[in-house]
């Protein structure tokens, strides 16, 4: 499984072993970036969608299910809904990154 996470202006490709979420190559693990990104607002692209939904991270958790509020959805990049709170399972999310205003 590869996970592209964003941190900034830094891309990191991180390769993830099925069972255990783990590096199988590298150091840093991906939940520790985006640990770090809690309370800041950050855009989560869906797999399969051309959809994208930016808000602000209240939490995540070790298979990077996230919680976000605030969170409004953009499809093929234009302003879609406001959806108020949502979580979204880890497995479901292709890239994180956060919104530099």
């Amino acid at each position: 499984m590869l996970l592209k996470v964003t941190v900034g202006y830094e891309q990191t490709l991180i390769t993830l072993h099925p069972k255990l979420g783990q590096m199988v190559n590298g150091i840093v693990l991906p939940i520790k970036k985006v640990f770090g990104l809690v309370d800041a607002k950050i855009s989560v692209e869906i797999k399969d969608e051309n959809k994208k939904l930016q808000g602000r991270l209240v939490a995540v958790d070790e298979y990077l299910n996230i919680h976000m509020e605030e969170t409004i959805e953009f499809i093929d990049n234009q302003r879609g809904r406001s959806l108020g709170t949502v979580v979204i399972r880890g497995n479901n999310i292709l890239t994180i990154a956060p919104v530099i205003s």
